[in-house]
This record gives C-alpha cells, sequence and structure tokens, in this order.
C-alpha cells in the first residue's frame, strides 16, 4: 500500500514536471519477522575467510533466534564448513591441518554499518556459545568461531533494480540508492534517495 501511494505521489510530481529528479530521502523500516524471512530465502551464505590460516568453502546455513535490539542485534547461527583446513608456521616450518567438513551453532550479537561508497554492508559478530557436531573435537569449532569473532564481515548489496513504468508517451524511470541502514530496537531501518525522470517515448 505504500509502494502504491509513494508510486502515485512521484508520478503526480514528474507529469506536472517532466525531467524532474526528486532526491528526498525514504526511510522503509523493515520489522524482525519480514528480516528473518528476508535472511532465510538468502541463505546459504558462503562468506570469505577472516584470515589466511583459514582455507576451504565457509558458509551460512541458517540463522534462527534473530533478535534486535538498540544499535544491535542477537542470533543463533549454523555454518558449515568443506575442505576446511588451517595453515600455520612453528619454528619457520610450515604447518598445514587438514580438517575436512565441519559443522558448528554458535549464539552471536553483533552490530553492523553501511558504507555508501561501496554500497557494503559490515556486520561484526561477538561469538559465544560454540556447539559443533560431527567427529571433530570441539577445539577445531572454537577455533573456526575465533578467526570470526569481533571481525568485520562484508555484505555487498546488489544494485536495485529501477522501477520502469510506461504513462502514455512518457517513461517514468525511478532509481533507488541505499543512503544508510541502522538497526533499531525492533526493525532495520534503511534510508533510501529516490531519483526520477521521465523521458518520452
Amino acid at each position: 500500500m505504500k509502494k502504491a501511494i509513494l508510486l502515485a505521489i512521484l508520478l503526480l510530481f514528474c507529469l506536472l514536471y517532466p525531467g524532474l529528479s526528486i532526491g528526498q530521502p525514504i526511510l522503509l523500516s523493515l520489522p524482525e519477522k519480514v528480516v528473518a524471512e528476508v535472511v532465510q530465502k538468502s541463505l546459504p551464505l558462503q562468506v570469505n575467510q577472516p584470515s589466511e590460516s583459514l582455507a576451504g568453502q565457509i558458509s551460512v546455513e541458517k540463522v534462527e533466534n534473530l533478535n534486535f535490539k538498540e544499535e544491535s542485534l542477537a542470533a543463533t547461527v549454523t555454518m558449515s564448513g568443506r575442505d576446511v583446513q588451517f595453515n600455520s608456521s612453528i619454528g619457520g616450518h610450515s604447518l598445514l591441518l587438514k580438517v575436512g567438513n565441519v559443522e558448528l551453532d554458535f549464539s552471536l550479537e553483533a552490530v553492523m554499518r553501511f558504507d555508501k561508497a561501496s554500497q557494503t554492508l559490515f556486520i561484526r559478530p561477538t561469538v559465544s556459545g560454540i556447539d559443533q557436531r560431527g567427529s571433530q573435537n570441539n577445539e577445531i569449532g572454537e577455533l573456526i568461531a575465533a578467526l570470526f569473532n569481533e571481525q568485520e564481515i562484508p555484505v555487498a548489496l546488489d544494485n536495485l533494480q529501477p522501477i520502469i513504468t510506461d504513462i502514455g508517451s512518457r517513461q517514468l524511470v525511478i532509481d533507488m540508492s541505499v543512503e544508510d541502514i541502522s538497526l533499531g530496537p525492533s526493525s532495520v531501518d534503511i534510508l533510501l534517495t529516490p531519483q526520477t525522470t521521465v523521458k518520452s517515448n
């Protein structure tokens, strides 16, 4: 409903003022339930290794018990690793520890920041409550979790697709750019700036 009203207002302005570019910010608030659904549909999500000592394919498989707080969030995360191996050195000698496949659950609290220039969301988790499944001992899971603890994990945002509508002999194009992303006590707030133009067909 809100999108329809916003689109109608933009249509009116653009019909009255052809070629007008509107830059008034729009605040979009997404409640916990909506964010949880979006996150689940985005999984599994492969993440970059936070250290050169860790190799393999690391993915976030599940995010459960998502809970927003003022400027932070809490969740239970299931992470998996395929062909995991650790590289280290002792006394100038390189050591390679092949772990194989692992899966672990852990609780976390995280803060985040948004970099407008790169359109990247950075999430910095504090990890606790590690529970590793499988035959490997729990120290391996603790080591993997420790590498991510207090490290910023970048999540690049895809470019938002423009809204294109034909109005008679004119074409309305609305491009949205993300200005900021912040956490509220019960929602994620996304500040968007629409850039609107009207073209003649």
